[in-house]
């Protein structure tokens, strides 16, 4: 690899650059090292590691999925076995609401203060 300039090709495939030094590649069954880098230009090579551009849809012909908010879960009076319940948030809200009409609070963590623990 070098900064130079290719001063010209030669027949055989030899390079000369413009210091003039020479430099024939060595043909592909007689490397030690294979070539990994992909025959796509569009290729990216990061942390070692050769990656293909994907293929995706173009940006008009893409579709966001239908959502539907959280308050829409609270609004049911029981538990029924509708899509909008089933989601694993729809229990997290439940108890949360539970614990706030009675008075308690549901704590984040489990572990103690930093502060309780170089007390204790």
């Amino acid at each position: 690899m070098t900064h130079r300039p290719i001063r010209r090709v030669e027949p055989d495939g030899t390079r000369v650059y413009a210091d003039y030094h020479r430099y024939k590649p060595v043909p592909v069954e007689k490397r030690k090292t294979r070539i990994r880098k992909p025959a796509n230009p569009d290729a990216i090579l990061w942390n070692g590691n050769w990656y293909l551009p994907l293929d995706v849809l173009p940006e008009d012909q893409r579709v966001m999925p239908e959502t539907r908010p959280d308050s829409l879960t609270l609004e049911h009076g029981a538990r029924c076995r509708c899509e909008v319940c089933q989601r694993p948030e729809a229990a997290v809200l439940w108890r949360r609401r539970h614990a706030s009409q009675n008075g308690r609070v549901i704590p984040a963590s489990r572990r103690r203060p930093r502060e309780a623990r170089r007390r204790a």
